[in-house]
């Protein structure tokens, strides 16, 4: 098994595709949901097309076969968790603009914000980029809104947990102050403190299904496979980092 990082890539997609054409892999599962329409050119004309598949991420509109979880499906889970608490000022720390995860978890935070008639002041999307740098910077922010939400859904755990040390720095404390929560159920958000809600997606299962989707079409490239999205389940993992509102 390789292992590459596509920011070495050129604008071409040429050194994406020198792993198949020079026989170094028999296959290729991509995670990057943000290359460049010049490189998804490149992979659709190559002839080893039907043996690259993408996992976690995708290409909207491009003819490869993924596997992904249900993200918008997690952002209504989400929703629904804090709304059930009481919370009726909910915020939201997007991902990074140009991301198909970031654009999924928040049409669906917004849809599911409009279908129970919250209110969603523009001041209460914030715009993160998955790091815990922008945790931080989202943490300021939320201080420095004069109706401040009572809770907050991030995009991601790291996000989350960035967001809550943050505001532990500026004296704020959670789920008491505000109640926040992540995406994705990372290992550490069981160990964090508090112990994050988080929305869990089977990281094992997705790497697993990629597998044996792309062995198929490597085995018999030339049949038609039935699956081309695979759409696995999300679930609410309830922890310390939210509680019902004051």
């Amino acid at each position: 098994m390789l292992i590459a990082s596509t920011k070495q890539v050129h604008d071409s997609g040429e050194r994406l595709i020198d792993y198949l054409d020079d026989a170094r892999a028999d296959g290729m599962i991509i995670l990057d949901g943000g290359l460049t329409p010049e490189v998804v050119g490149m992979l659709e004309s190559t002839p080893h097309a039907k043996r690259i598949l993408f996992a976690c991420e995708w290409i909207e509109g491009a003819n490869f076969p993924s596997v992904r979880c249900q993200n918008r499906q997690g952002a209504r889970v989400a929703v629904n968790h804090l709304y059930e608490l009481g919370h009726r000022k909910i915020a939201h720390v997007t991902g990074p603009e140009g991301n198909v995860l970031m654009h999924s978890r928040k049409e669906a935070f917004v849809a599911q914000m409009e279908k129970l008639e919250l209110e969603l002041k523009p001041e209460w999307v914030i715009a993160g980029d998955f790091s815990l740098t922008a945790g931080c910077l989202a943490a300021q922010e939320w201080i420095a809104i004069d109706d401040r939400p009572t809770a907050v859904f991030c995009a991601s755990d790291q996000l989350a947990m960035s967001f809550i040390a943050e505001l532990s720095r500026h004296g704020f404390k959670v789920p008491n102050d505000v109640s926040v929560m992540g995406f994705d159920d990372i290992d550490l958000a069981e160990q964090f403190i508090p112990p994050l809600t988080s929305i869990r997606q089977d990281r094992l299962m997705i790497g697993e299904t990629a597998a044996k989707m792309l062995m198929e079409r490597i085995v018999t490239p030339n049949e038609e496979h039935s699956t081309h999205a695979a759409v696995l389940p999300v679930s609410l993992v309830v922890r310390e980092s939210t509680a019902t509102t004051n």
